[in-house]
């Protein structure tokens, strides 16, 4: 799974401009990715990579300076997402076709973060501007009407 970078020109527009934003929402979606493949693909190399790689995360985000003065706000947020992806994971071996379709909603629940840093940059307005312009759901396990 790949980040889709084709929404910061209107991130950008949406947030006025806020390069240190962009900054946390694509470290953010990146790592978000990264585990994703790391579990859906296996691409854990050893338990040696692992660790750096989530010690860089860790490191770059706690000096993040936008995640620094929003972290309150958008921690609560993450800690859901990671939960809902959790969840996700759990439904898209489900017997039940619904689950297994609505798995990919959920596996997607992560962009509320990136809904929310547009909130706190340029209100409510541009984030319902970027919501309708870049709401999409992954379409995994989607194959038709259900």
């Amino acid at each position: 799974m790949n980040f889709d970078y084709s929404i910061k020109s209107d991130f950008l527009r949406l947030t006025h401009n806020n390069d240190k934003a962009w900054d946390f929402v694509q470290m953010f979606a990146e790592r978000s990715h990264d585990i994703d493949d790391m579990i859906d693909l296996g691409k854990v190399e050893s338990d040696e990579k692992l660790i750096e790689a989530e010690l860089k995360w860790m490191l770059e985000l706690s000096s993040n300076p936008f995640y620094q003065a929003h972290s309150s706000f958008l921690m609560p947020i993450i800690i859901v997402s990671c939960s809902a992806w959790l969840d996700a994971n759990r439904w898209e071996q489900s017997e039940d076709e619904v689950k297994r379709v609505h798995s990919d909603v959920l596996k997607s629940h992560y962009h509320e973060v990136i809904f929310a840093v547009v909130y706190l940059c340029g209100g409510w307005n541009a984030m319902r501007e970027f919501s309708k312009l870049h709401r999409q759901y992954q379409q995994d396990n989607y194959h038709g009407n259900v």
